[in-house]
């Protein structure tokens, strides 16, 4: 009882205890949080209306947010996921461009992440952030545009903001639509995409400098050009295109917008339609509107630049940035690809307005009214008052009254970008669009766009891998292997564990990875599904970066890329995008050089000896490695000791790293890629020295001291320095048999390594034989198309003393070979010993005939059947016994095998090769004998009726008979019968005669008596 009331005490504490602890927790990050905002200090901050300045604001118009703060340094205790907040004007009065995004200058390692909640950012302390300890320099610039009225509104800062107003913008739909104003919030820097139709694609449409282009005619109102528009020079569109989409060439168009001035009525401001565009009523004869000066790339207006080799992607854009203004305001346009495969187009437009292009020297060619200019249109224009004709003809006219002098202000720019599918799929594509301007300003912009994937039949798996070994396609690697990666964030979290779904045998082949959520690879993770549980999207985290990584990579230097070939090794996850990643992990095997020596030969060894060697650059025999090594008297001869490397000759820097290798700080390349080097024994001491050498390219060691160094294929490099060993061996062919020979048939033969795994094919043979009975000698080669050249004349280089070798015939031309001379079951495998004539190997390969054929028995019909033993007789063409069958049937419809004797008395004389029965070439004949009544139908192996056969020794052909015995119900007689039911009347009738008789005796004898 005592212990028992411990025991609750102890719960009940436990219990508390973790009340406590989680108490004390939420404190604790509560703690931080407050710490956090009592240490942030706003440096700067700033909210007003862009363009113009200013607080006051009508609906449409922009509003541009600036703050700079720091925290220096973080209070401690500080960790990832703490917050602090900075209060904004609120987002149920403004309309946020973007409400979330990180900062710092490594988008992929922030320091900060954010978020706008209703009247506050909400900053969330990321992992760089905690490993600085610090927050320095923190800015962020936001844009927003005024939605609802306002007064007193608070401009955020945490009270550094001034106080803002909303008042009521111009409602443009108040005017009949011939004279509506241009809407004020459209006149910002304005990107929109749509999917062309029926296309993997994007069309992005632009619109550039429209604030300048609307206050052309907000100063001729006021004053009639007494104000001008303030040039910007060197006017440059640089569009980053998110990943995954590409600028498609000669898709670039580029026009002039046009629009009317509005009546007094609506303000004379700029009109939301543009010179000669359609109203109702009848057509007009010049449509001047969105007037084309560059169509589908054509060089006309824009000239296209491309970057040099080399070139950085600042030098390029400074380059086309500063190209107009340099070349007499030639405008321009380049697109500069990125390392990372994404592009950047860029549009140079010059000094805007500047006084390079103008509109009045835009015309073109209209149908039923010919060549028009501006002037012309606004003329032919049936919408306009008098009025507004002369004011565009100021506005748009080479004189003092324009505000623009009549240069071209704004432009419309449009292109495609062709999306990478199945890479990318449907989803949200978002774009920054940036202008820039003068030396340091700008104005920018973000958008986003739908997209949906046409797909086809192509897999929509979110990601794939694909494991290879560089170098030569289809070498065989040392030793096979399963690869192993995990994918973690950059935090470290392991999120995934992949294997290569078969083991790597051979380079060049690409084998896929398969994804699991666990380290024991049970639970594979879904690719497609994203209602499976399983699926990516359930455990990724929302723009967080991934990291695919190799585990154990075994010395292997390991290359991870996407499949344009650009290397890396992360991915990110976005909810919004349908996005495809592959990658190709390429493992490279580093050089890894060994050498041994040997004393092969007879006896014991009277001393020690040391041996000396130099790896030498065969350009120059400079030495680039200082080799050694002692075979004791102990270690005697026919032992294989390995040679140590160093970097010097007085052997005290050993070589770890055949490649580079770094020693005191320094990096020294020991050796250098495609060059040949050579190794030699310094002091032979006497011997007869030969070298072997086995590269990654080779199945065994082959003679010579040379190595040329390969970085892309790597692998181990062996050296073998030793005596020659001799090694005798022989094969022969021969055919025997009564079948007639087809002469100068060639037969085949493989020498298998039956130890090793795989059992390789070391050795191909070949042998015409011209006529039976005599040997004929086998021709060994090392490939398989028996190439002249490889031809095996020393059998030292390719068998070995500790395997074991077997001989089979592969190309047998239908005969049974019969192996003689070697070991094992069939007599065909044999072991070698080196230098000792006696031990010469020969093996015998002797082909007998071979004949394939056998016969079946079996019964049908309708009869009553007990079981009978048929027997037959097999009649060669002179009516002669050659062999006797015997079936034993027991039940009907069942194929029983003929079992054939050459004496029918005696069991033992079984038939098993039937070469030794019958003679090629002789027609026989197949014959039930002792028939017992039986319809008796023959078929042979093809369905033809027919009970004979001709034998035709070592075809390869199975022949057959099936012999089928049929009657009915009841046996009839060999003179025929007349069935069963006329039997059966004559029985009744018998029957009846014998009653009627019986009848007619009772009756006489009761008379009688």
């Amino acid at each position: 009882m005592k212990k028992h009331k411990i025991k609750i005490i102890s719960a009940m504490l436990l219990i508390l205890s973790t009340y406590i602890i989680a108490f004390l927790g939420l404190d604790s990050g509560k703690a931080v949080t407050a710490a956090l905002q009592d240490k942030l200090e706003i440096t700067a901050y700033t909210a007003e209306k862009k363009p113009g300045g200013g607080t006051s604001l009508e609906t449409g118009q922009q509003l541009a947010i600036h703050m700079e703060f720091e925290i220096d340094p973080l209070p401690e205790g500080t960790q990832v996921g703490d917050t602090f907040e900075i209060t904004i004007p609120d987002s149920y009065l403004f309309s946020y461009h973007w409400e979330s995004g990180v900062l710092g200058e490594d988008k992929s390692d922030p320091y900060l992440s954010y978020e706008i909640q209703g009247n506050k950012i909400v900053f969330t302390i990321c992992e760089a952030a905690v490993d600085a300890q610090r927050l320095y320099n923190g800015e962020l610039d936001l844009r927003a545009t005024a939605r609802r009225v306002g007064e007193d509104i608070d401009g955020g800062g945490n009270g550094k903001g001034p106080l803002l107003e909303i008042t009521p913008g111009p409602d443009p739909t108040v005017y009949p639509s011939e004279d509506r104003p241009f809407p004020d919030e459209n006149k910002y820097l304005h990107k929109e995409g749509k999917q062309v139709n029926g296309q993997n694609a994007l069309a992005w449409s632009l619109r550039v400098n429209y604030l300048d282009y609307g206050a052309v005619f907000d100063n001729y109102t006021k004053d009639q050009g007494t104000t001008k528009i303030v040039d910007k020079a060197n006017g440059l569109l640089v569009d980053h295109l998110v990943p995954g989409t590409h600028f498609r060439e000669d898709s670039l168009w580029v026009t002039v917008p046009t629009y009317i001035i509005t009546t007094d009525a609506a303000g004379s401001r700029m009109g939301d339609r543009q010179i000669g565009a359609n109203i109702e009523g009848e057509g007009q004869k010049v449509n001047f509107s969105d007037f084309v000066i560059e169509k589908e790339g054509n060089g006309n207006a824009f000239l296209k630049l491309e970057p040099t080799e080399g070139q950085s992607y600042q030098e390029f854009q400074d380059f086309v940035q500063a190209y107009p203004d340099s070349n007499g305001g030639q405008r321009a346009y380049g697109v500069y690809k990125h390392a990372d495969d994404t592009e950047t187009v860029l549009v140079a437009f010059g000094t805007m307005p500047g006084s390079n292009h103008y509109y009045d020297e835009l015309s073109a060619h209209y149908t039923d009214f010919g060549e028009a200019d501006i002037h012309d249109a606004i003329d032919a224009d049936k919408s306009l008052t008098s009025e507004q004709k002369a004011q565009l003809h100021d506005i748009y006219g080479q004189s003092e009254k324009s505000p623009s002098n009549g240069a071209i202000t704004a432009y419309d720019v449009a292109f495609f970008v062709d999306v990478d599918v199945p890479e990318y799929g449907s989803g949200k594509y978002k774009n920054d669009l940036s202008f820039l301007y003068n030396d340091n300003d700008s104005e920018d912009t973000r958008t986003e766009t739908d997209f949906d994937a046409i797909w086809g039949n192509i897999e929509a798996d979110f990601l794939k891998a694909y494991k290879k070994v560089s170098g030569d396609d289809e070498r065989e690697l040392a030793e096979g292997k399963v690869f192993e990666f995990k994918i973690a964030d950059r935090y470290g979290t392991v999120v995934a564990y992949g294997k290569t779904k078969e083991v790597v045998t051979h380079k060049g082949r690409e084998v896929e990875v398969v994804f699991y959520r666990d380290k024991e690879y049970t639970t594979p993770i879904e690719n497609v599904d994203k209602n499976d549980p399983n699926h990516w999207s359930k455990f990724l985290v929302d723009g967080r970066w991934y990291y695919i990584e190799e585990i154990n990579s075994d010395g292997y230097e390991v290359h991870i890329q996407d499949t344009k070939g650009n290397e890396t090794n992360q991915f990110k996850y976005d909810s919004k995008q349908d996005h495809r990643w592959r990658f190709i992990i390429v493992n490279k095997e580093l050089i890894d050089l060994e050498a041994e020596k040997k004393i092969s030969g007879i006896g014991d060894l009277a001393e020690d000896r040391e041996f000396h060697f130099e790896l030498r650059d065969t350009r120059d025999d400079g030495v680039v490695a200082f080799g050694k090594t002692t075979i004791t008297k102990t270690e005697g001869k026919n032992i294989s000791k390995p040679i140590t490397f160093y970097t010097d000759n007085t052997y005290t820097q050993e070589i770890t790293s055949w490649q580079k290798m770094e020693i005191n700080g320094t990096e020294y390349v020991i050796l250098e890629d495609g060059v040949t080097y050579e190794l030699v024994e310094v002091d032979s001491q006497g011997y007869e020295v030969t070298y072997h050498t086995k590269t990654p390219a080779d199945d065994e060691s082959v003679e010579g001291n040379t190595y040329t160094a390969d970085y892309e294929n790597g692998g181990k490099i062996s050296f073998t320095v030793d005596n020659k060993d001799t090694l005798e061996f022989e094969a022969n062919k021969k055919v025997e048999g009564s079948g007639a020979l087809t002469p100068n048939k060639t037969y085949e033969f493989e020498l298998k390594d039956i130890t090793s795994a795989g059992k390789p094919v070391v050795a191909y043979g070949k042998v015409t034989v011209a006529q039976k009975g005599q040997d004929h000698a086998i021709e060994f080669f090392t490939s398989s198309d028996y190439d002249p050249a490889n031809k095996i004349t020393d059998w030292a280089k390719i068998l070995r003393e500790d395997k074991t070798y077997q001989l089979i015939e592969t190309q047998t031309q239908h005969y049974k070979p019969i192996y003689s001379g070697g070991t094992g079951t069939d007599s065909n495998e044999f072991q070698v010993t080196y230098n000792d004539v006696t031990k010469k190997i020969t093996l015998n390969v002797e082909n007998q005939d071979t004949f394939d054929f056998g016969a079946t028995k079996k019964v049908t019909g309708d009869g009553v059947f007990d079981g009978e033993t048929f027997k037959f007789e097999l009649l060669n063409s002179a009516k002669q016994i050659v062999a006797y069958g015997r079936a034993e049937v027991d039940q009907k419809d069942t194929e029983v095998p003929i079992v054939f004797y050459t004496d029918s008395d005696n069991p033992a004389t079984k038939i098993t090769d039937w070469t030794s029965v019958l003679t090629n070439g002789e027609t026989y004949q197949l014959k039930e004998v002792e028939d017992t009544g039986y319809a008796i139908t023959y078929l042979n192996q093809d369905g033809t009726e027919t009970n004979q056969f001709t034998a035709q020794f070592n075809t390869g052909q199975s022949l057959a008979v099936h012999v089928e015995n049929r009657r009915g119900k009841v046996p009839l007689p060999e003179t025929g019968g007349e069935g069963y039911t006329q039997q059966l009347v004559v029985a009744s009738l018998l029957i009846a005669l014998v009653a009627i008789t019986a009848g007619i005796i009772e009756y006489r004898r009761k008379a009688g008596a």
